[in-house]
């Protein structure tokens, strides 16, 4: 499911974590019903929310209540607790602590964004040592993907130009987030997606795991 080769040199490489590098198996589900009982138990009609994603579901309604401190650190703890729970089972994605380092060893800046607490990937990390120079978590910007932001402190923390740079992500918000932000865009085709799911937004590659990024960037390792 390759597409064609990068036609500038790859000098930086962006991850996701979560379905990306490793698999955790958070309870995304459970997660929004958490966050939409907290937003009507704080008075707000939670319907209004419900097609939103969890993070921004968080950002739209706080601003609409007088006080939203306890509300948002009681989304927080309900949040990171679920996410700690998922990180008991963590499994590292195939091939990826491989390909990170392979891309180190050739010069190629290598870093994570994931829109996880940093409690939970400390605690997925420990389990799962991941080579990398940079990682952003949520807390670490004030916008989160699909927002382009998160991406190019990452880029800048790293000293890497977008249009040198790749996002590697198993979401169609890493996709968008990486063109938002000037950078090619490769998308993660896990068993759990169909097999069109990312087509509408027309990546610069579609892999199923993570080694295959060697012949994107690279035929001749092929």
């Amino acid at each position: 499911m390759l597409l064609t080769t990068p036609r500038k040199p790859i000098r930086a490489v962006l991850f996701d974590l979560d379905g990306t590098l490793i698999h955790t198996h958070i309870d995304f589900d459970r997660m929004k019903r958490e966050i939409l009982e907290l937003v009507a138990a704080a008075g707000l009609d939670a319907e209004i929310f419900r097609q939103q994603d969890i993070l921004s579901i968080l950002s739209s309604a706080a601003p609409q209540l007088e006080d939203a401190s306890e509300f948002l650190a009681e989304a927080d703890a309900a949040l990171v607790r679920i996410e700690l729970g998922a990180c008991e089972g963590a499994t590292e994605a195939e091939g990826a602590a491989e390909m990170l380092q392979w891309l180190l060893d050739r010069d190629i800046r290598v870093g994570i964004v994931t829109r996880n607490s940093p409690q939970a990937v400390e605690r997925a990390l420990s389990r799962i040592p991941l080579p990398h120079e940079v990682l952003l978590t949520r807390a670490d910007t004030p916008r989160v993907k699909p927002d382009p932001l998160h991406l190019r402190l990452a880029l800048e923390r790293l000293g890497a130009l977008p249009e040198y740079s790749v996002m590697v992500g198993d979401h169609r918000m890493d996709v968008q987030a990486g063109q938002a932000a000037g950078m090619r865009s490769v998308g993660v085709l896990t068993h759990e997606r169909p097999a069109g799911y990312f087509d509408t937004l027309a990546p610069d590659a579609v892999i199923r795991v993570i080694p295959e990024l060697k012949t994107w960037i690279s035929p001749s390792s092929s």
